[in-house]
């Protein structure tokens, strides 16, 4: 064998490993993946979301509507989201890394927009905000047509446009459902990359809640006053990589 084609097999076996132990991390850290809401073309929403599908390890939250539909993916897990409690979503949320919405409606997204959370759906996601964790939500159903911005009064799409601006500032992927794949892969990395920053201020309300410890990602940095602050309070600063 010449040293050309050694190289070569060298570098696909690099790339090979990086590409499974890629889908591997992907594998470990599950998303969850919402079905709540009706859509006029489900067909189209099922074949955007089945490469998701295909890299991850995909939980579904589904209305009892959607059920027949997810039946097709065998060995898929699912909760039902009228049957299944706060504790257990909030479980769910713990455990997932990226929240993905591929059919929304006007309702999820104003509550949303206005952080209502009157409805378990929107609940659902500010517990994914709060946790700092990526949502992605598909417009295509959601966002005006060329024919709604020709002929809607200026009013309602300009109420709609504020709506989608406030999901947007809040860090929420507003895309296409072409792109939703695409997208979920990058918040992913962004979201295994993330940095959080721990203040002083987060150490002092950790001791107003009685906590003696904070459990927080590896990559984390914790800055001088807040190290003295916890040093002093005897609190615990834990790197984890979950």
């Amino acid at each position: 064998m010449d040293e050309k084609t050694q190289i070569k097999m060298i570098v696909q076996q690099v790339v090979e490993a990086y590409l499974n132990k890629s889908l591997q991390e992907k594998k470990e850290q599950p998303i969850a993946l919402l079905l709540g809401y009706q859509s006029p073309n489900p067909t189209a929403v099922l074949e955007a979301i089945t490469p998701i599908l295909t890299a991850y390890d995909v939980t579904f939250i589904l209305s009892k509507d959607w059920l027949p539909a997810v039946n097709q993916f065998n060995g898929t897990s699912y909760v039902l989201l009228e049957e299944t409690t706060q504790q257990d979503l909030l479980s769910l949320v713990e455990q997932s890394s990226v929240f993905v919405v591929p059919a929304a409606s006007y309702r999820f997204l104003s509550k949303l927009a206005l952080t209502i959370d009157d409805e378990l759906a929107v609940w659902l996601s500010v517990q994914y905000q709060l946790l700092g964790k990526p949502i992605v939500i598909a417009s295509d159903y959601v966002a005006p047509n060329v024919y709604q911005q020709i002929y809607a009064p200026h009013s309602v799409q300009e109420r709609l446009q504020s709506y989608i601006r406030q999901i947007q500032a809040d860090h929420v992927k507003w895309v296409s459902l072409s792109k939703l794949a695409k997208t979920v892969d990058d918040q992913f990395a962004a979201y295994r990359e993330k940095q959080s920053l721990i203040l002083a201020r987060h150490v002092e309300k950790a001791y107003q809640d009685g906590l003696n410890e904070i459990i927080v990602p590896s990559k984390s940095k914790v800055t001088p006053s807040a190290k003295d602050l916890a040093k002093e309070l005897k609190m615990q600063i834990t790197n984890t990589d979950s």
